[in-house]
């Protein structure tokens, strides 16, 4: 096995950060000191490769991985994690909170405003609900059959 890759051993990495080290967020290895970037998640090589991807996105939004520069990043650098490499149950490390959806409109029928006293007396001659249709749209107000049928059932529309 060649040794470019990283090995991953947890416990050699809590180790390393609680001899002083850093763990990188790039190669998910505890690295030290002295391999740390001017942007504390990454070490010299992957700040170098991340530097490099993110200045081919020139236009676009930086997303939340490409490194901050050595005039953005403050130079007192401490290590990470504080032994706790954990993400779940550590004290220090930020939770993403997602914000909360808008409630979703649901569908369902809409309140028209329709004559109901002209529905009811043409219902009470015998019109039928397709005929009462026919004639309110006559008036301008257009309707289906079925609401007219809801509308007689008292079914609210």
């Amino acid at each position: 096995m060649t040794d470019r890759w990283p090995q991953f051993d947890i416990k050699r990495d809590i180790e390393t950060v609680n001899a002083g080290g850093f763990f990188c967020q790039a190669c998910v290895v505890g690295k030290p000191l002295d391999d740390i970037s001017p942007d504390p998640r990454y070490c010299q090589g992957c700040y170098d490769v991340l530097v490099a991807e993110a200045d081919m996105i020139v236009g676009h939004v930086k997303k939340d991985w490409a490194p901050l520069t050595a005039e953005k990043t403050d130079t007192s650098i401490q290590g990470y994690g504080g032994g706790n490499l954990s993400t779940v149950k550590a004290k220090n490390s930020k939770v993403d909170k997602l914000p909360s959806r808008p409630p979703k409109v649901k569908p369902g029928p809409k309140t028209l405003d329709l004559p109901d006293d002209l529905i009811g007396e043409l219902a009470a001659l015998g019109v039928g609900s397709k005929a009462i249709s026919r004639e309110l749209a006559k008036q301008g107000i257009s309707v289906s059959y079925k609401t007219i049928q809801r509308r007689l059932r008292g079914v609210p529309v």
